[in-house]
């Protein structure tokens, strides 16, 4: 370095020290800047562009294509209008440069806002600015850019202002000729005249490019939105560890959506034109508020009105440049939260293409510029120096899609297509779900069913039936209900989690909210509305309010919330599954009380559940014993005992079952249906032979046969129900009062399975006085009381001697 180079620098350091010290100067110390140092920004400006153009791809097996230069492709895209994010990644930053110059990584992570600058800068001086074609001026008519509607006007304008100067001229010239000569050659100055007027007609459109002058500002020659997205090593923080010193610092945190507005448009660049010189004025906007020009400020204006008022400026809206704009509040995690403290919540302000990328109840990651904004109107007279923050969004990804949003890898694929083939899936994907708690296998298959669901039915009157599943486990304290339902939201890819004391029948609907942007009503959705396409899991179902439990009751049936409030009458969507947890009225179910007694809920919500589980915990020495040793298992390995070399799936493979499962649209076919109907009658009759029956049928308990049919043939990936899926469905659903039939009837504990059934063959004979039975309607009795058909099997095969069953399985003959 020349010695002479340091002389200036050394004199600019002492009147940077006085100008800073000041009055309080007290000794002849230097000025030593707070930064690492002075950066000169027009190297980085360089540097910048050099990346932009040098950069190569290394994925990219051919190194001289255009594709595996990465940015100047993406630069491309955007001079061919095909793309508008330009997205770069500190990764590749991170790679390009020398380890000398590495620190202009951490650079960017600390002052993200100057570098989008500098990066907008380079990005400018790269792209072809866009060039007006006046060959084909119908080329910026079907567009809705601002830049190729000004150009149009502009072109339109150019156009008539060339043909009224043409008029003019030939207006002067023939009047030129006639004075001239106005009795002299009058036929070939007429026979001039036409030809003339023929070639200035031929000329009329035909204007040169160099009389359009570009003079837009940068903001609106702009047909990109620059991102700039944090390394794949970035840690992400908590809510509520993001402080003063990451203001301006690119920040990546993850918490849950609990609010979205709704998309609006916000001013870039205002255009005014003026009411006397028709001069076009733009206004550059770079804050959430700004004050309007009112006078014009061009120099024609300036020089006809010397005395005089400038002319009155008007806003034009149709020329004037609009981004997308979102705001949203994003909520620490409950594993983020600690013990004792509420959930942190913050700001995050979307822009352009990022907006719609994320609704309530998402959980998202997300990388952005932690930056401050000042309080506005009456606020910001109370909040005096304090300034609100919020987040400038570069980039979001969601934690857990919806089914349908869900892509799976080709290697998940061939894993959930080859695991289908096996007979015995359905029990396997069963005990998948919450290895760790010990037993309720029947109660995992029906949560496993309610994830799958059945197919919703839109009528062509408008009617629809609902194809979702909704489930209540009734039972004693202390046999993991909680665990299952939490278990349930983890797997689900939309699963809302609330008790029923701290919920109520706002907080489960919608709530009548002021919008912090317009400052209009709003509604809000509760657990149910951000539930949508989910499950919504409810604990502590019986300790909520009456009035607070009747809000589920139309969401349960017809999957809608109807409000009307503050002057806001609309309907919502709230297509979940209702998957309850309650306890019995005494706490522990009294056998000495009727059903309806220990329930202690209406019979119009339990009529809208397809499955109602009753647990009970009774002593017994085997089940306390496995139990117990489950228990202690899961205590010591941190993991469920391995049975029968059975390894559990995980929840990324049920989670990509179920989104394979939900394609199909099973059909109940034709020979199918007396079968059905016969099931869904000899239940009526069962009901009406008991004097305190566990469940009133009604047909809701009939759908609720088809729906958890249509679930298990989607299980088995079918496109028509068979007669297997609705035996399973019927034993399911004694299967859910197993445990009360049990208890109640004790005698019939000491008999066995078959001897059972065999009781039922001979009560019908009875019954009927008959011999001679259909073997298809005692086969639907015996199913209806919740035995399989290899039970069935397993009978016959053992009373040969008593029960004769013919070849053709059609008839029973009792000997």
């Amino acid at each position: 370095m020349n010695p002479k180079s340091k002389a200036p620098t050394k004199t600019f350091a002492k009147k940077a020290a006085k100008n800073a010290a000041g009055p309080y100067k007290t000794s002849d110390t230097p000025f030593i800047p707070l930064g690492r140092g002075f950066i000169d920004y027009d190297e980085e400006v360089k540097k910048c562009t050099r990346f932009l153009l040098e950069f190569q791809d290394v994925r990219v097996s051919d190194k001289e294509s255009l594709e595996s230069f990465k940015y100047k492709s993406m630069m491309k895209n955007i001079e061919d209008r095909k793309t508008k994010k330009f997205d770069i990644e500190l990764d590749d930053v991170f790679s390009y440069f020398s380890l000398k110059e590495i620190e202009i990584v951490e650079r960017i992570e600390r002052n993200t806002i100057t570098y989008l600058r500098i990066f907008t800068k380079a990005l400018d001086s790269l792209l072809k600015i866009p060039e007006i074609s006046t060959h084909d001026p119908n080329q910026y008519l079907d567009s809705e850019t601002v830049l190729d509607i000004l150009v149009s006007q502009r072109i339109e304008k150019l156009k008539n202002d060339k043909q009224f100067q043409q008029q003019q001229q030939q207006q002067k010239n023939k009047k030129s000729f006639l004075s001239v000569n106005n009795n002299k050659n009058s036929d070939n100055i007429d026979s001039d005249n036409n030809n003339n007027d023929e070639k200035q007609d031929s000329n009329i459109g035909q204007y040169s490019t160099n009389d359009m002058k570009f003079d837009f500002p940068t903001e609106i020659i702009r047909r990109y939105e620059l991102h700039i997205l944090p390394r794949r090593d970035t840690v992400s923080l908590p809510i509520r560890k993001i402080k003063s010193e990451h203001i301006g610092a690119l920040v990546t945190l993850t918490g849950i959506v609990t609010r979205v507005t709704d998309v609006k448009p916000m001013v870039t660049v205002a255009l005014y034109t003026c009411d006397q010189c028709d001069a076009e004025i733009f206004q550059e906007i770079t804050a959430r508020e700004f004050m309007p020009i009112v006078m014009c400020t061009s120099k024609d204006c300036a020089q006809n009105s010397i005395g005089k008022s400038a002319g009155s400026l008007t806003i034009q809206t149709r020329g004037s440049k609009f981004i997308k704009f979102q705001e949203m509040k994003i909520q620490e995690i409950a594993d983020q939260v600690p013990i004792g403290h509420t959930p942190r919540t913050t700001k995050v302000f979307v822009r352009g293409e990022l907006t719609r990328m994320a609704s309530p109840g998402d959980i998202v990651t997300l990388a952005g510029v932690f930056l401050p904004t000042p309080y506005t109107g009456h606020r910001a007279i109370r909040a005096g120096l304090l300034a609100d923050t919020y987040i400038e969004a570069m980039k979001i990804s969601q934690h857990k899609k919806t089914y349908e949003q869900l892509d799976l890898t080709e290697e998940m694929s061939q894993q959930v297509e080859l695991e289908a083939q096996n007979e015995d899936i359905y029990e396997k994907l069963a005990r998948s779900i919450a290895p760790e708690i010990y037993g309720h296998l029947d109660i995992k298959k029906s949560l496993l069913l309610m994830m799958i669901g059945g197919t919703s039915k839109q009528m062509k009157d408008g009617m629809s039936i609902r194809g979702d599943i909704n489930i209540c486990l009734m039972g004693d304290p202390g046999v993991a209900k909680s665990q299952l339902l939490k278990h349930i939201c983890k797997i689900a890819p939309r699963g809302i989690y609330t008790s029923g004391k701290g919920s109520s029948g706002v907080g489960l609907t919608a709530a009548v909210i002021r919008d912090s942007v317009t400052g209009d009503f709003v509604l809000e959705g509760g657990s149910l509305v951000l539930a949508d396409m989910g499950i919504c899991c409810i604990d502590e179902f019986d300790k909520m309010e009456d009035a607070d439990r009747t809000a589920i009751h139309e969401v349960m049936e017809q999957q809608t919330i109807s409000i009307a409030k503050a002057g806001i009458t609309t309907t919502l969507n709230a297509r979940t599954s209702i998957l309850a947890a309650a306890n019995p009225a005494y706490g522990r179910y009294n056998f000495k009380k009727s059903p309806d007694e220990n329930f202690n809920l209406p019979h119009s919500l339990l009529s809208r559940f397809d499955l109602l589980f009753l647990i009970i915990d009774r002593p017994n020495i085997e089940n306390d014993r496995r139990l117990a040793q489950h228990v202690t298992h899961v205590h010591q390995k941190q993991q469920a005992p391995k049975e029968d070399s059975f390894e559990p799936f995980s929840s990324e493979f049920i989670r990509a079952y179920v989104s394979m499962a939900r394609k199909y649209n099973p059909t109940v076919p034709r020979d199918l249906t007396e079968y059905i109907v016969e099931a869904y009658v000899t239940l009526r009759k069962l009901e009406l032979q008991t004097k305190q029956p566990f469940t009133y049928t009604t047909a809701r308990t009939l759908l609720g046969i088809l729906r958890l049919a249509q679930a298990h043939a989607r299980c088995r990936f079918a496109t028509e129900i068979s007669r297997l899926d609705v035996e399973e469905a019927m034993r399911l659903l004694h299967s859910s009062k197993a445990s009360l039939i049990e208890e109640r009837d004790k005698k019939k504990q000491t008999v066995d399975p078959l001897s059972s059934i065999y009781n039922i063959i001979r009560d019908y004979s009875n019954k009927y006085q008959t011999r001679s039975m259909e073997y298809q309607i005692i086969e639907t009795k015996i199913i209806t009381r919740g035995f399989t058909k290899i039970q069935i099997d397993q009978f016959f095969e053992s009373y040969q001697n008593v029960v004769n069953l013919n070849e053709s399985k059609t008839n029973i003959n009792l000997l």
